[in-house]
């Protein structure tokens, strides 16, 4: 029963949030977007949005259909619908703290440029 517990408590662990594993995949997956996206000789990242958007997505699909939680379309309809609820409230944070506080990147928008 005691190592039944332990292997509960273990369990427990590894599946729970870890915010600070999750700020260091973040951070890492950042500095790799700017890396290959920057231009060496004017020494500036210009990031193509769609393509991010894409290689993202595809990241996200490639670690979710190993995962037990995507195994049929119902469940994946599910996370799909909590992936967009997320997405929509943490953009809307960022904005209002871009609006705030300025982006703490530049930004160029290519249709404005003449």
């Amino acid at each position: 029963m005691q190592a039944k517990l332990q292997g509960r408590a273990k369990l427990q662990g590894i599946d729970a949030f870890d915010r600070a594993y999750c700020d260091r995949v973040r951070e890492a997956v950042w500095d790799a977007i700017i890396g290959a996206s920057r231009d060496p000789v004017t020494n500036t990242a210009q990031l193509r949005n769609y393509e991010v958007y894409d290689a993202l997505l595809q990241l996200q699909a490639m670690i979710l259909a190993s995962s037990k939680d995507a195994g049929s379309p119902a469940k994946m309809r599910g996370i799909s619908n909590e992936f967009a609820k997320r997405l929509s409230r943490l953009v809307a944070e960022f904005k209002k703290s871009y609006d705030r506080d300025g982006a703490p990147f530049g930004v160029v928008h290519t249709d404005e440029m003449q």
